[in-house]
């Protein structure tokens, strides 16, 4: 009788204790791969085409664990380790990272929100996915925009909440360098308000090199859903002091594993002035049918002192139809063209890369996408 009470007591107990503090461990990943053609790319005869094996156009390759712990109370315990990776090769991405997609813990709370601390996506990024037809693609032709403004952060904190309508996100990445609480610091927020099928949204950004100069981002963007079809756009506007230079991957300097392009030297020399960079997004989707949606859009960037007191332009358009096979696996055929022009051409600090000194270049796939 004695044993039979006692180990009723104990049920009691544990039961009690996992109401309390339930959690909820999850493993995930995406493979999204194609063969790919590119024309005009870097040889040693000169521009070249190349068909290769290469990461989709549209998402990163990912796997990674996730997980929430009810604390009681409306907060929950959350972490987050995400690593990227090659399929065709096996090798890891993010700079080799292990966790480079994401590496965070944080407290989550129904009522005052989630920070987060850890690497992490930059506000710009999580702004981004929000007003691009894609969510920022995965090839520089449909990617591009997002390397005036970093990607992923070292050493974040992160603070979202929502409030009816309005949701706010806040972020600040220390830098980590000894001597100065500034240098290698970005400092940034985003404010988007959803009002039914209508989405608008304001994203600011400061970010300082190893040097404390500058670079400053700020962005309008909004997106409006009518039936099946749904329109993106967005301004984006970049500006880069003269001698703004991240440090190297893996280096632990200053801004360093952000993907942020410089403005150091220029085709034509050191750069003296600062660059900047005003880009435009436009497109659409369309869901034809509950298997099959298409996406069409075009970026245009009208970039200052691309070289010293000279002017470029970087556009580049992109098509997507893709096929859905079921709930977790499509198949998807791109086709994108980006141009060049001006100082634009031969500028080395160019976000969509160089054409092998052309001023243009055309890109197509055919990938297959699956999620677990």
């Amino acid at each position: 009788m004695k044993r039979t009470v006692f180990s009723l007591a104990i049920a009691v107990l544990l039961a009690s204790e996992t109401a309390y503090a339930e959690s909820n461990v999850t493993l995930y990943g995406l493979i999204d791969e194609g063969i790919r053609f590119t024309s005009n790319q870097p040889s040693s005869n000169g521009p070249a085409n190349r068909l290769y094996m290469s990461d989709g156009a549209v998402t990163g390759n990912r796997w990674g664990i996730k997980g929430t712990e009810d604390l009681g109370g409306g907060t929950s315990a959350v972490f987050v380790l995400e690593s990227g990776f090659n399929p065709a090769n096996g090798v890891s991405g993010q700079q080799g990272q292990l966790f480079g997609r994401q590496a965070y813990v944080g407290l989550s709370n129904s009522t005052y929100g989630t920070l987060k601390l850890g690497r992490q996506y930059g506000t710009a990024f999580n702004y981004l996915v929000v007003f691009d037809s894609i969510a920022v693609g995965n090839q520089n032709p449909n990617e591009w925009e997002i390397f005036l403004t970093g990607v992923r952060y070292d050493n974040t904190v992160q603070y979202t909440n929502t409030w009816g309508p309005v949701a706010l996100e806040l972020e600040r990445s220390v830098g980590g360098q000894a001597g100065s609480l500034a240098k290698g610091s970005t400092t940034a927020f985003d404010l988007i308000f959803t009002n039914q099928a209508l989405k608008i949204g304001v994203y600011g950004q400061q970010s300082k090199d190893a040097g404390n100069r500058n670079m400053y981002a700020a962005s309008l963007g909004g997106r409006y859903e009518f039936g099946a079809a749904m329109l993106y756009s967005y301004y984006l506007y970049s500006r880069r002091d003269a001698g703004f230079a991240p440090a190297a991957s893996n280096s632990g300097g200053a801004l360093a594993n952000t993907s942020l392009t410089a403005n150091v030297t220029t085709a034509a020399g050191p750069q003296t002035k600062a660059r900047i960079d005003n880009v435009g997004q436009l497109g659409v989707s369309y869901a034809a049918t509950p298997f099959l949606k298409l996406t069409f859009a075009g970026l245009y960037d009208h970039v200052t002192n691309a070289a010293p007191g000279k002017t470029g332009h970087i556009a580049s358009v992109y098509g997507i139809v893709d096929y859905f096979l079921s709930k977790r696996t499509d198949v998807y055929v791109e086709v994108d063209h980006s141009m060049l022009g001006g100082a634009s051409v031969t500028d080395p600090n160019s976000p969509i890369g160089s054409f092998a000194g052309k001023n243009n270049s055309t890109g197509a796939m055919v990938a297959m996408r699956t999620r677990f």
